[in-house]
């Protein structure tokens, strides 16, 4: 199998898990993954990248976990402990935010958002967002332990004449959003949002939700991702502990 230059860390991360993540299923699973980085194109593949990439980054952080079987979509993707506490991680990737939701021009319509800007590109990715929630929910909705949702959006679709740079996001609109809609989705107990590509606006106000927190990096900065933001639910039927909310904090 030949390895592409760009899965090269993600590879390192596959190996480390394969030695903390030792039960037969995890190692099974693990086999699927790297099959899936070795033989898909990087689009394809994008999936199993962000599930190794979650399971490594909570490994990091300090908790034991292990891979579960795939059911045909009805089971989350990791259990997690901390402790004698149990939590379980669903990981899923948003791709193609603006394309796939792109609108022919209409004659009429002087208001409407131009695809370049940073609103058109927000709207395009909390409709993307709510959808999945949505159809997450309800793939885990018999779940009576704390759900944490991941969610990766590593990159826009390539296109010929069009900019690959996503626009800067403003985090405080998408923070109070997310609270808004996590507490009508009592199944999940917070969601990590992780952006690849992406940078920040700066915060117009310093005023912050208490339920979210985030950590961006500039351009220019070696380290990735450029932003994780996590939004806890304040409704939730089962919580994250405070001592799990601040260990995922802290690694972030």
């Amino acid at each position: 199998m030949i390895v592409q230059p760009e899965d090269e860390k993600i590879i390192r991360q596959w190996q480390v898990l394969t030695k903390v993540c030792l039960d037969g299923e995890s190692q099974s699973r693990l086999a699927g993954l790297l099959y899936h980085i070795n033989r898909l194109s990087a689009r394809q593949a994008a999936s199993a990248h962000a599930e190794i990439e979650t399971a490594y980054f909570l490994a990091q952080a300090g908790f034991s976990l292990a891979f579960l079987e795939a059911t045909g979509g009805r089971t989350a993707d990791l259990e997690c402990y901390e402790g004698t506490h149990r939590f379980f991680v669903e990981v899923t990737v948003i791709q193609s935010t603006r394309g796939s939701l792109r609108k022919p021009r209409k004659v009429g319509q002087p208001h409407q958002i131009p695809e370049s800007s940073d609103e058109f590109f927000e709207q395009a990715l909390v409709k993307r967002l709510l959808s999945r929630m949505a159809e997450k929910a309800k793939q885990l909705e018999r779940y009576c332990a704390p759900v944490l949702l991941a969610v990766s959006i590593p990159d826009l679709p390539r296109e010929k004449g069009r900019s690959h740079e996503i626009p800067p996001l403003d985090l405080q609109r998408l923070a109070a959003m997310l609270v808004g809609v996590l507490v009508e989705i009592p199944q999940f107990s917070a969601v990590l949002l992780t952006f690849w590509k992406a940078a920040a606006q700066e915060s117009r106000n310093p005023i912050r939700i208490r339920e979210v927190s985030w950590i961006t990096r500039p351009v220019g900065d070696s380290r990735d991702p450029r932003i994780r933001l996590l939004a806890t639910n304040p409704g939730a039927r089962y919580r994250l502990t405070t001592r799990e909310l601040r260990i995922v904090q802290e690694a972030m």
